[in-house]
């Protein structure tokens, strides 16, 4: 055991790790593995990190001094209520569908190009996505192009008419679709024929053709305030 051993400088005793310390960090270091094989993002993949390193470390000042283990656990409380995560800004003009509030808007709004986004607010993977969703509505929002969000729960049977299983056993949600004239015109799943998706941000821009539609957006626009002009 004498290579896990270490010397605190200025004190004359050896300072070790004994098999239980190495079990907890070997399993905080599995688990953190585990849960971090499909991150979309750097801030997720942190937050797992800190969150199963903070159990590790209140065991350890527990099994040390159980006092040492109550403040720190109290001050993990602190910091949590105190210190708020940043919250993720999406576009002003995004839209949440309820019941069939969807359908409806697609018929009435054909000319309007929408990217929306089937999720459930418990899914830790719509939770992951849900910034970068945001950074993307921000980037492309336009009088002809808008986001909105479609929560499964509140719209039974509407994922479905999409092709877009709302089942937990299939987790294809998030899944994220682009309409044009009413119509899905791309769709992008978390999971799609037994294969997991990686929604970041590049992805979902290149994968939805996000940057044409965009252009088409601008050019719709453009062709109808010609139209106008000419009929004044």
């Amino acid at each position: 055991k004498q290579w896990y051993q270490r010397r605190v400088r200025g004190v004359g005793e050896d300072c070790t790790l004994d098999f239980y310390e190495l079990e907890i960090y070997f399993f905080v270091i599995c688990v953190v593995a585990i849960k971090n094989r499909r991150c979309v993002s750097a801030e997720a993949y942190l937050s797992t990190l800190f969150t199963f390193a903070k159990a590790g470390s209140a065991i350890l000042f527990y099994k040390m001094n159980i006092q040492l283990a109550i403040w720190y656990i109290l001050l993990c409380v602190v910091l949590t209520v105190t210190v708020r995560t940043p919250s993720f800004e999406e576009s002003s003009e995004m839209k949440y569908f309820v019941d069939d509030s969807l359908p409806q808007q697609l018929k009435n709004d054909k000319d309007t190009i929408w990217v929306v986004e089937f999720y459930t607010t418990f899914s830790p993977h719509c939770n992951a996505v849900k910034p970068i969703f945001g950074a993307l509505s921000r980037e492309f929002t336009h009088d002809y192009m808008k986001f909105g969000k479609c929560d499964v729960l509140k719209s039974h049977g509407v994922p479905e008419s999409y092709d877009i299983s709302s089942s937990c056993l299939k987790t294809e949600l998030p899944a994220i679709v682009v309409f044009e004239d009413g119509k899905p015109a791309a769709r992008i799943k978390q999971t799609n024929n037994g294969k997991q998706y990686l929604m970041s941000y590049v992805n979902l821009k290149r994968d939805l053709l996000l940057q044409e539609f965009y252009e088409k957006a601008v050019q719709k626009s453009k062709t109808i305030k010609s139209e106008k002009k000419k009929k004044k």
